[in-house]
């Protein structure tokens, strides 16, 4: 699967999370979109929204997945199961974080592009 548009990335976080709320599913275009300005501002490159190159999709996707978790989790407040005397209340919090350590690790290993000037001086 060809993950090189936003809206192929949306589609691919919506098909990954099937009980995101119709709040957030809704909005993964542009959730996708902000992640995609993320990674480009930060590596300084010019990535398209229709030709993302392969080196940036990883740290697209994850970023996008880790936001669209904790876009749900804040809306939603987590789920809460309780049965009886027990109680369980999971938050998606460590799953968006796991998502952010894999996007900003991709990062890493694409890098930034530094731009080093010289500046001559008359004295």
């Amino acid at each position: 699967m060809a993950l090189d548009t936003i809206g192929s990335i949306a589609t691919h976080v919506a098909e990954s999370f099937p009980n995101l709320s119709a709040g957030v599913s809704g909005n993964l275009v542009e959730v996708v979109d902000m992640a995609r300005l993320n990674v480009q501002n930060f590596t300084g490159a010019t990535i398209g929204s229709n030709s993302i190159a392969e080196a940036y999709q990883p740290a697209v996707v994850n970023f996008a997945k880790a936001d669209a978790i904790e876009m749900d989790d804040s809306a939603t407040g987590g789920d809460n199961v309780k049965l009886g005397d027990l109680s369980v209340s999971e938050a998606g919090t460590s799953n968006s974080q796991m998502f952010r350590t894999l996007a900003e690790s991709s990062l890493k290993y694409v890098g930034r592009g530094v731009k080093i000037r010289k500046t001559l001086v008359w004295v």
